[in-house]
């Protein structure tokens, strides 16, 4: 096993800024949620007075993952434009709802006390999404169908998949109960 040479760990120096680089973080992090908080209304009215989701676009574009994500459903919720996954921004106005849409948003706004993060209290449940297999499964098949155009061979992606912590004995043990499984079937 390869010796690994991990720097000495300084408790004084880490106590030295760490209560310095916290009170930085939580001001940071209190500055981005206050500018977001009223940003989030200007953003929303702007939106309606101009028609155009290009203000929506630039604020999603400089936000943090979890914040993006919560400010793509609050702008999906309000904006009236639809949410172009490939494109990852808001693209056209969805004509068949935006009036009513602009409407809820409208009546939301004459609230002072709206904003992106008292609609998220009640609205948004930030949980893990529970792993599902057949994701992994979409996943293989988008990657070798890519790795094939590509002209990768299979093995490769599956030595890549290896090397990304795929257990040897697991591949194994796979090949082996469907060996069996074919050995089973009546012919």
């Amino acid at each position: 096993m390869e010796q690994i040479n991990v720097p000495q760990f300084s408790m004084e120096a880490f106590a030295a800024g760490f209560e310095k680089n916290l009170k930085a973080l939580q001001k940071a992090e209190k500055i981005t949620k206050d500018l977001l908080r009223d940003m989030s209304r200007d953003v929303l009215n702007a939106v309606h007075v101009t028609q155009d989701s290009g203000v929506i676009n630039k604020l999603i574009a400089v936000l943090t993952p979890v914040n993006r994500k919560v400010a793509i459903l609050f702008y999906k919720e309000f904006s009236g434009f639809n949410w172009d996954d490939e494109e990852v921004s808001f693209g056209k106005k969805n004509k068949k709802k935006y009036e009513d849409i602009k409407a809820k948003a409208l009546l939301a706004l004459t609230n002072p006390h709206f904003n992106i993060w008292t609609w998220a209290e009640r609205n948004v449940d930030i949980e893990k999404k529970p792993l599902k297999l057949a994701d992994i499964t979409k996943f293989v098949e988008k990657t070798l169908k890519r790795a094939n155009e590509e002209g990768i061979a299979q093995a490769d992606v599956i030595k890549a998949i290896i090397d990304g912590g795929l257990e040897l004995d697991a591949l194994m043990a796979l090949m082996d109960a469907a060996v069996q499984e074919e050995q089973e079937q009546p012919e």
